[in-house]
């Protein structure tokens, strides 16, 4: 079974467009690969923002200081 997994941010995306994802993306990867739509999972991994590091930086600590 094929498996496709989106990482981002908790705060990134609601549970309409998390559907929207699954659908869309399901129907691109079996329309590709010729491989039905059924066989597909799909996995959207949220990560908490104080979870994330960016140059360094957690992505919390970066959010602060740009709206400072």
């Amino acid at each position: 079974m094929p498996v496709i997994t989106m990482t981002l941010g908790a705060d990134q995306i609601d549970q309409q467009k998390k559907n929207a994802f699954i659908q869309t993306v399901t129907k691109s990867a079996a329309e590709i690969t010729n491989i039905p739509e059924q066989s597909f999972i799909v996995f959207i991994e949220q990560l908490d923002s104080d979870n994330i590091g960016v140059g360094g930086v957690s992505l919390t600590e970066k959010r602060k200081l740009r709206a400072s």
